[in-house]
Order: C-alpha cells, then structure tokens, then sequence
C-alpha cells in the first residue's frame, strides 16, 4: 500500500476501559516468544469466533419468515468483517479493538457488506463468479480505505449521537469462551501432582 500509518480504531463511548492512553488500534505485546504466543492464540481465537459466527449466518436462513432477512444482514456484517480483516491483521491491531470498532459501527459494516450479498441470489454459477470478482476488490477497498478515520470524524462531529453498539459477536463469542475453558491449562503431569497433594 506504501503507507505506514497506525490505524486508530475509537471505541464508542470515551470512557471505555479498554482504550489506551494514544488510543491507537494495537497494543504493545511481548517481544520474542510472547509475543509470538499472544499472536498465534488470538488468531485461533479469532478462527473459532468466525467459525461460530458462521454457524450462526447458516442456522438463521432456517428460521421461517425472518429467517433471510437475518441471514442476508448477518452475511453482510460477515463479508465486511473478512474484508477488513486483513487491514487489521496487517495493522497488527488486536482482536478486542477489532470487534468493539465493528460491533460499534454495525450499520457501516452491514452496507458495506451488502452488495457482496446481493451477488449470491443469482444463480449458483453466476454467484460464484460475481463473487470471484467483487470480494478482491472489496478487499482492496477495505485494505486502501480510510474508513476508520471516517467513521472516527462522523462521530466527533455528531458529539456521539447516532446509533448504539450492537453485540453482533454475543452468541459466538459465548459459545468460543465455552470450548476454550473445556482445555485444561495444566499439563498431565501437573495435574497428577496436584492430585497427590
């Protein structure tokens, strides 16, 4: 891209807990061997998220009468959050701050990823073609965007009127909390030592 500016993801409300001092989008991790633990666990983290998150857009197209409704607005947040997915990653800024900045500006993610969506009700031939072209370029879009800055000023300028943080992640973020406490932090041999005492 040939720039190298931090990417500064405001959370919705100023008093957030989460938010650092420079309020920039990535946190400081460990050098060496932490960091690379801490990197490599968020994107497990974040494959068993979208996983769940998946599972969710393919059950709500079931339900009868609002069921494609659901699934059409839950594929479009889906498809927005793929594509600027990789700006992040590349960004190095941290999954928290990715999911607060989403979940907080719902409404943009769910338009942007809407036409992405719209190409799916054709037939599945053409689908899978038109879709073959656009995602790379919403990708390259997402990737050369200045949204988050956008977005950022839209809301200065409104003094924090406008819509509020909908928990998009809430189901999937439960269910992948569920899995993670199912593995023990322990190995066999500290626990057996426990054990003994």
């Amino acid at each position: 891209m040939g720039r190298d500016e931090r990417i500064v993801l405001e959370p919705l409300s100023q008093d957030d807990p989460t938010t650092t001092s420079d309020n920039s989008g990535s946190t400081e991790k460990p050098a060496g061997l932490g960091g690379v633990m801490i990197g490599i666990g968020e994107q497990v983290y974040s494959i068993l998220l979208l996983s769940f998150f998946f599972l969710e857009v393919y059950t709500t197209g079931f339900i009868p009468y609002i069921g494609k409704a659901l699934n059409f607005v839950l594929l479009s947040w889906m498809y927005a959050y793929y594509c600027f997915e990789y700006k992040w990653n590349l960004s190095e800024v941290a999954l928290d701050r990715r999911l607060d900045f989403f979940e907080s500006n719902w409404a943009f993610f769910a338009g942007f990823g809407s036409p992405c969506v719209l190409a799916i009700f054709f037939s599945p031939l053409v689908s899978y073609g038109v879709m073959a072209v656009l995602f790379p370029l919403f990708v390259l879009t997402a990737t050369s965007s200045g949204a988050e800055q956008l977005v950022s000023s839209q809301r200065r300028k409104w003094k924090g009127a406008g819509l509020g943080r909908l928990p998009i992640f809430y189901a999937a973020d439960t269910l992948s909390l569920r899995i993670l406490s199912l593995i023990p932090l322990e190995s066999p041999e500290q626990m057996q030592d426990n054990k003994e005492l």
